[in-house]
C-alpha cells in the first residue's frame, strides 16, 4: 500500500508544483499546492492507500520489533515498480528483480538477527529526549534544504531524509500508544505520546509530499526508504531492546544487511519504470 501510494502521489505532487510555477519562497512550498492536490483523484487515492497502510503498519509495530518492521518497509519499492510497469504495459526488468533480491536478502538477515530479541517500551524521559532530538535534527535539515533551493534534487533528498526521520519517530510513538491501548484501553493512550505521534505523522506526510514535488521519484524514495530503516535500527537497539544489544559480530552482519538493503533500494528506485514522473497518472487516465 505504501509503494502504490508513493507512485500515485509523487506524479500528482510534481504536476501540481509545475502547474503553479514552482515558486519556492516558503519553508515548505508544498503548502502552496495542497489545494490543487486535494482535487486530484489519483493523489486522493494514494492518500487512502497510505492511511490503510498506516493501520497495517501500526498493527505490525505492536506485534513485532521496530527494527524488523521498519526494515521490511523497504520492500515497498518492489510493489511501486510492479504498479509502474503494469500501468505502462512494460515488463519488470532483470535489474529490478536483482534489486528486489538484494532488499529481501538484507531483510532476511535483519529478521534472523533481531526478530526474536524481546522488546520493552522505553521510559518517558527517553522518549522526550528522542522527540526533542528528532525535532532539532529535522529543523536543521529544513534550514539546509532552504539554502539549496536552487538545486531541486539535492533539496528533495534533504527533505526526504527529514521525512524518513519523521516516520521513524512516528513508529516509535506508535509502539508506545498501541502498547498503552492493549494494556489499559483507549483512555490510557490519551496523553503526550499520542500528540507526538500525530505531530510526527503530519510532519512526515508534509515532508514527503514536498520531496515528491521538488525532485524525481527515485531521489525521494531512495533517500527516504534508506533513512527510515537505518534510523529505526539505531533507535530499536538503543531504546527498545530489553535484553542486550548486538554483539560486534552481529553489528557487522547488520551493517552488511544495511548495505544490501541500501543497494537494492538504489537499484529499484532508479528503475527506468519509475523515471517518467507523469506516466502513472497518464496511463491510469487512459
Amino acid at each position: 500500500m505504501f509503494g502504490v501510494s508513493a507512485t500515485l502521489q509523487q506524479a500528482s505532487a510534481r504536476r501540481a508544483r509545475l502547474a503553479t510555477g514552482g515558486a519556492d519562497r516558503a519553508w515548505l512550498p508544498v503548502f502552496g499546492v495542497l489545494g490543487r492536490l486535494m482535487g486530484d483523484r489519483w493523489w486522493l487515492a494514494g492518500w487512502v492507500l497510505n492511511v490503510a497502510g498506516f493501520v497495517a503498519h501500526s498493527a505490525a509495530l505492536h506485534l513485532g520489533s521496530i527494527t524488523v518492521v521498519q526494515a521490511i518497509l523497504a520492500v515497498q519499492l518492489a510493489f511501486a515498480i510492479g504498479l509502474a510497469a503494469r500501468l505502462r504495459r512494460q515488463r519488470v526488468l532483470v535489474r529490478d528483480l536483482s534489486g528486489a533480491v538484494a532488499v529481501c536478502a538484507g531483510v532476511i538477515i535483519v529478521v534472523a538477527l533481531r526478530g526474536e530479541v524481546p522488546q520493552a517500551v522505553p521510559r518517558p524521559e527517553r522518549l522526550v529526549t528522542l522527540g526533542l532530538a528528532a525535532a532539532l535534527l529535522i529543523g536543521s535539515i529544513l534550514v539546509l534544504a532552504r539554502g539549496v533551493g536552487h538545486r531541486p534534487q539535492v533539496r528533495s533528498a534533504l527533505v526526504a531524509v527529514g521525512a524518513g526521520l519523521s516516520f521513524c519517530t512516528t513508529a516509535v510513538f506508535v509502539v508506545v500508544v498501541t502498547d498503552a491501548i492493549s494494556t489499559g484501553g483507549v483512555a490510557a493512550a490519551l496523553g503526550w505520546p499520542l500528540v507526538a505521534l500525530a505531530g510526527s505523522a503530519v510532519m512526515g506526510s508534509l515532508l514527503v509530499q514536498d520531496s515528491f514535488a521538488h525532485g524525481s521519484l527515485p531521489t525521494a524514495l531512495t533517500t527516504m526508504t534508506i533513512t527510515d530503516p537505518v534510523a529505526s535500527c539505531v533507535v530499536g537497539v538503543v531504546l527498545f531492546d530489553a535484553v542486550r544489544g548486538p554483539t560486534p559480530h552481529e553489528l557487522t552482519e547488520l551493517a552488511g544487511a544495511g548495505l544490501l538493503i541500501a543497494l537494492g533500494v538504489a537499484i529499484l528506485a532508479n528503475s527506468p519504470n519509475l523515471r517518467t514522473e507523469e506516466a502513472p497518472a497518464r496511463a491510469a487516465t487512459s
